[in-house]
């Protein structure tokens, strides 16, 4: 089965790097931005990266055919592993990538 990628999918790198390029832009034409966006932060949640990140993640996730996530709990084990890659095994992996490479700089530590 030969599925050739959409137009939008093609092209994925070259709309990361000039989303990154258009940021850049952005910070270095107006340098205020940035207070601006700490002038919408709730807690420690800045509101526009949320609906950023909220707008990223929409898209691959209206592809879920969720009439057939019943399936999934056929196979507990596909699940179990699931779960524990995700909820075990990245976020162990993240610390020891933080705590090598930034030990220094907690700072740091929490974003990766």
């Amino acid at each position: 089965m030969n599925k050739k990628l959409n137009f939008v999918d093609r092209f994925l790198t070259l709309w990361i790097f000039l989303a990154m390029a258009i940021g850049v832009g952005v910070g270095v034409l107006f340098p205020s931005i940035e207070q601006a966006m700490d002038a919408v932060t709730i807690g420690t949640t800045n509101i526009p990266l949320a609906f950023g990140l909220i707008l990223m993640m929409y898209p691959p996730l209206v592809k879920v055919d969720f009439r057939k996530l019943h399936v999934i709990f056929t196979k507990p084990r596909l699940l179990l592993v699931s779960l524990a890659v995700t909820w075990i095994v990245g976020p162990l992996l993240m610390f020891f990538l933080a705590a090598g490479w930034l030990g220094d700089r907690p700072d740091l530590m929490s974003g990766l």
